[in-house]
């Protein structure tokens, strides 16, 4: 895969239903979706853009000179936005969609999914150990085959390992697909599983595309709630620049 082929893709809602504009929030002095983009920038891993969907989030990416693609507000997930902006940019074959809500999104994570092969025929997503048997529905749990093949997600705990230790995994907000495979998977209708969960992936498992795990670990929590954004306020302010 080379670079030159590859977009890094942010998708940015607006109107998020857990914390409304969260990702214009202030993080230390700029907004929540300044860090993200320049996480991803160092990853060196493409050209980065931001697929956002109100003109509160152009002007601000516009002050702040960040290239964006305005998507359609009814999109029903970042996927169908990377598609949007997939069909803005025919010469790129490959697509990695980082989340707009992981200020703290280390770089090494988009390197490790971009260089793990298998970009043409399988969707690609970052998973990295949790480190306590805590069920936070905000985080998407996998069980995988010996392969790192997905076999199922949930914001359930999964797989349900009782008394016994094991080592559990929850998705990370970076994927990678082709340009192929993302219209596939956006042209495939949403199954029951995908529905009742409301986790995009398992659209994968229900229309057979390979899901496959591109195990990390490195990982930060992501700003789901109004709790996550004060977390990230009393960080040291160097966090975030860290990666530099």
């Amino acid at each position: 895969m080379k670079k030159q082929n590859t977009l890094i893709v942010i998708p940015a809602r607006y109107n998020s239903h857990r914390l409304p504009g969260k990702i214009l929030e202030e993080l230390h002095g700029f907004p929540m979706i300044y860090w993200v983009y320049n996480q991803a920038l160092k990853a060196q891993s493409g050209p980065v853009v931001v697929a956002a969907d109100d003109p509160k989030v152009f002007k601000v990416l516009d002050i702040l000179g960040i290239p964006y693609v305005e998507t359609d507000p009814a999109c029903k997930n970042g996927t169908e936005r990377v598609y949007e902006v997939a069909k803005k940019y025919p010469k790129k074959k490959y697509f990695i969609n980082c989340q707009g809500d992981e200020p703290l999104l280390n770089p090494h994570i988009i390197q490790e999914v971009a260089t793990s092969g298998l970009v043409d025929n399988a969707f690609k997503t970052a998973v990295s150990p949790i480190s306590e048997k805590v069920n936070n529905p905000n985080e998407v749990k996998v069980a995988m085959s010996f392969d790192n093949r997905i076999r199922f997600a949930s914001r359930n705990l999964i797989p349900c390992a009782g008394d016994k230790e094991i080592e559990l995994f929850k998705i990370h907000g970076v994927y990678m697909y082709s340009k192929d495979l993302l219209e596939r998977f956006v042209t495939a209708s949403p199954g029951p599983l995908e529905i009742l969960e409301s986790v995009e992936q398992l659209r994968c498992i229900e229309h057979d595309i390979p899901l496959v795990g591109v195990k990390t670990e490195y990982t930060e929590r992501s700003v789901d709630t109004y709790r996550d954004l004060v977390y990230m306020r009393e960080l040291d302010p160097k966090l975030f620049k860290c990666f530099d």
